[in-house]
């Protein structure tokens, strides 16, 4: 009979919703860790060195991403919280540009980097007494960045250019699914899948190479998304 006693207690400790966070509220904070992929296109005909009639931008290719930030926010009930998260993500990029007045043809390659700021809210379901199940919305903007682009003739690859750093600043969106295991009252890990829209970058209007410094048309790189995994660790104040 104890032990049937046992064993019910114990079931109902790991079964029951309200045993899982039934005091957690109150603020937190955080890092979080991630990586994922990248994708985009452009819609530039008229990129690069006016003289050369405009560049028609194609071929858009980002590498693997990769990031890290922190968030901080307050947990109103067991299940839902708001947070303010800051995101720093980068990745290589690379897109070729044809020139139909001369018939020639430039690569660029570089880093396309996304200083990201968004308020979330997300809210959590227990599985067990230690485990949830999380979903997550966020909305904000980022700061999307185009570094050290390189502009190199296509296919021979002899150096043309390096093409002006420039900042743009887009709206972004994401929406996250996962799981938060509490290892203690206070620190939960968490496991997160997330697809964000990253909105836009661009190049600046000027490049340097054997002519000197000369204005160029930008290239823009629109509707930019990323899935990514990411991992966290919370501590709860």
């Amino acid at each position: 009979m104890k032990r049937f006693l046992s064993l019910s207690v114990f079931m109902f400790l790991v079964t029951s919703p309200a045993a899982v966070l039934a005091d957690e509220t109150g603020f937190f904070a955080g890092l979080d860790v991630l990586g994922g992929v990248a994708g985009g296109s452009s819609d530039t005909t008229n990129g690069g060195a006016p003289v050369a009639g405009g560049g028609v931008a194609h071929d858009v290719d980002f590498g693997n991403t990769i990031g890290a930030g922190g968030h901080v926010g307050y947990r109103f009930t067991p299940a839902v919280s708001t947070s303010l998260s800051y995101q720093h993500i980068r990745g290589d990029i690379s897109w070729t540009a044809d020139f139909p007045l001369f018939g020639g043809s430039s690569k660029y390659e570089g880093t396309a980097i996304s200083n990201v700021v968004m308020g979330n809210i997300a809210y959590d379901h227990p599985l067990s007494n230690r485990l949830a199940v999380r979903g997550t919305l966020g909305l904000g903007l980022t700061f999307n960045s185009l570094s050290g682009i390189t502009e190199t003739d296509n296919p021979s690859g002899v150096f043309i250019s390096d093409v002006q750093d420039e900042t743009k600043i887009s709206p972004v969106a994401q929406i996250g699914a996962g799981l938060r295991y509490h290892a203690r009252d206070n620190i939960a890990l968490g496991l997160d899948a997330l697809f964000a829209y990253s909105g836009d970058f661009k190049t600046g209007n000027t490049r340097s190479g054997n002519l000197g410094v000369t204005s160029i048309n930008p290239y823009e790189i629109e509707d930019v998304w990323r899935a990514s995994l990411g991992v966290s660790l919370t501590i709860g104040f």
